[in-house]
């Protein structure tokens, strides 16, 4: 059987398209929707979905009735809370810092690149004080939209720890371009106003302690469904800003690299061909790519209420197709959790070939029809196998004492997992191509009155490190 371990961040965001959810800002509809297309793939490539029962007190009892095909875990019950107080070691023990307009320490820096955007900070004037401000690095309309899309997703986490009555800080050090520590008393040096020993500055905006203290959260619950992953032996599905923070974090902590990270997203976003395996030569990860069609914008286009899309996917995943992709599945799952990565390629990529001709003949019937053609999207496994997911911190013992979950059951041997990641970027543009079927998705998407919402603003990049009356650069 295969498993689909879910965060409570993509529940949310499906409950958010189907209007049960207020959101905070228009601007994460797009997002939630490619968390939507993670849930449904779940749903029709999945044996089982499982999620962690951690929602708020008040509202645990209607997120359980609402997703009655997902089995809930106790946090208790099966030793979760012990692998959550572990992740939160790890991301309080993260030193976020902005130097010179950017964020320099690895885990940020690295998730950013991954998501392909640009990100400064400059000095902004108002009211004859200098305050720091969080700024996308574009020239281009479409690239600050992407800005604002992924900005609203980031940010979105703290909604996720208030859920949870979780708190994060914002603390983070700042650093000027010439390396001087920004403290009390500090003066923006050739300000355009200001005296001649510099302009006086304030503190860092509360955008900016908002935005670092949702990247704090945002790696909390990223480490936690890691380890929890590699504890239920499940393949995680998480909410899509979340995936590209769990492949930094396996690259740093399996010893694999960011380069191997990069590459996945460089080489799977680039090339035509779907037949793809990727084999890192440590033998520690692997991956798998294949491209499909976007079913959230089938479903919608057939159903027309974003609110029946769920159960729609579950009339149609027990068509012979779907059946048939599912046993491939797990079959690739299989080779890699019985035989040594290099030994298992050679029999997975008979199976990854196959597969990819089945999504071939999916996107054919599934697959919406629209000016620029089918929109796909690509869904990347990458296996961690048991010898990279050693290096992750020890997880704690099984009580057998209780009922565990089925799968649990059956664990022979020590077992690697699948960490479900897409492009986000690209993902982003091809919801942007849906035309109607977009419409129809973000159709019942209500906004919470008074809500506040930090809007990014735009600094094109020849002036990133000019003076003005208006701004100097950090």
């Amino acid at each position: 059987m295969t498993y689909a371990l879910i965060d409570n961040s993509t529940l949310t965001a499906v409950q958010r398209i189907s209007g049960d959810v207020l959101t905070k800002s228009k601007d994460s509809v797009d997002t939630d929707i490619v968390a939507l297309e993670n849930y449904l793939q779940a749903i029709l490539f999945y044996d089982r979905i499982v999620a962690v029962d951690d929602y708020i007190p008040a509202h645990r009892d209607s997120r359980i009735s609402a997703f009655p095909n997902i089995e809930f875990l106790d946090k208790d019950t099966y030793n979760l809370a012990e692998i959550e107080v572990q992740a939160k070691d790890k991301a309080d023990s993260l030193q976020p810092k902005i130097k010179g307009g950017e964020f320099v320490n690895e885990d940020f820096k690295k998730l950013i690149e991954l998501l392909q955007t640009h990100i400064i900070c400059t000095w902004d004037i108002n009211s004859s004080v200098y305050h720091l401000n969080l700024k996308s690095l574009s020239d281009d309309p479409s690239e600050f939209n992407k800005y604002g899309n992924i900005a609203a997703a980031i940010f979105s986490e703290l909604n996720d720890a208030s859920e949870l009555g979780q708190k994060t800080n914002g603390n983070v050090q700042l650093v000027d371009r010439f390396g001087r520590p920004i403290g009390t008393n500090y003066k923006v040096p050739g300000a355009k106003w200001g005296d001649k020993s510099g302009a006086s500055s304030g503190e860092a905006s509360e955008a900016i302690k908002a935005f670092v203290a949702a990247l704090v959260w945002l790696a909390n619950r990223s480490i936690f469904y890691s380890l929890s992953a590699k504890y239920l032996k499940a393949d995680t599905f998480l909410y899509p800003i979340r995936q590209a923070y769990q492949q930094t974090y396996m690259s740093q902590t399996c010893n694999y690299g960011f380069d191997y990270v990069k590459n996945i997203v460089d080489h799977f976003s680039s090339t035509a061909s779907e037949d793809l395996i990727n084999i890192h030569k440590a033998g520690l990860v692997g991956a798998t790519s294949t491209s499909l069609p976007m079913f959230s914008a089938w479903l919608a286009k057939e159903t027309g209420d974003p609110s029946k899309i769920i159960e729609s996917a579950y009339n149609i995943r027990d068509n012979p197709e779907f059946v048939e992709s599912r046993e491939q599945l797990r079959e690739i799952r299989r080779l890699f959790d019985e035989s040594e990565i290099a030994i298992a390629n050679k029999a997975v990529l008979k199976i990854v070939t196959d597969f990819n001709k089945s999504s071939t003949n999916l996107r054919v019937k599934y697959g919406l029809k629209t000016r620029q053609g089918v929109p796909v999207t690509k869904l990347v496994h990458v296996y961690n196998t048991y010898a990279a997911v050693n290096g992750l911190p020890k997880a704690p013992a099984y009580n057998f004492k209780i009922k565990l979950p089925d799968f649990l059951y059956n664990l022979k041997k020590p077992r690697g997992f699948n960490a479900v990641y897409r492009n986000l970027t690209n993902d982003l543009s091809t919801v942007w191509s849906l035309g109607d079927a977009r419409d129809i998705l973000g159709s019942k998407v209500v906004q919470e009155k008074g809500a506040r919402v930090y809007s990014p603003k735009q600094e094109q990049p020849r002036f990133s490190k000019a003076h003005s009356q208006f701004k100097s650069p950090m």
